[in-house]
């Protein structure tokens, strides 16, 4: 009985590991597409345009990318 029980909370550990690395790999991603690390163009219907356009040239434009 403890054995069955022990196997589940190990399966359940890992399904949980899984999600945590996978949080974390989105965070990292985003992450790196505000910090500019992503290169250029990216466009997101998550984040706004304008959070990306750091140093633009007119507002809503991304200097060097062309917005598709």
């Amino acid at each position: 009985m403890l054995a069955d029980k022990r196997a589940r909370l190990v399966e359940q550990l890992a399904e949980i590991q899984d999600s945590i690395d996978f949080i974390d790999a989105k965070q990292r991603f985003y992450d790196n597409v505000l910090s500019g690390a992503t290169p250029p163009p990216y466009v997101s219907v998550l984040i706004p345009f304008a959070a990306l356009a750091k140093e633009s040239e007119e507002p809503g434009e991304l200097k060097g990318a062309e917005r598709k």
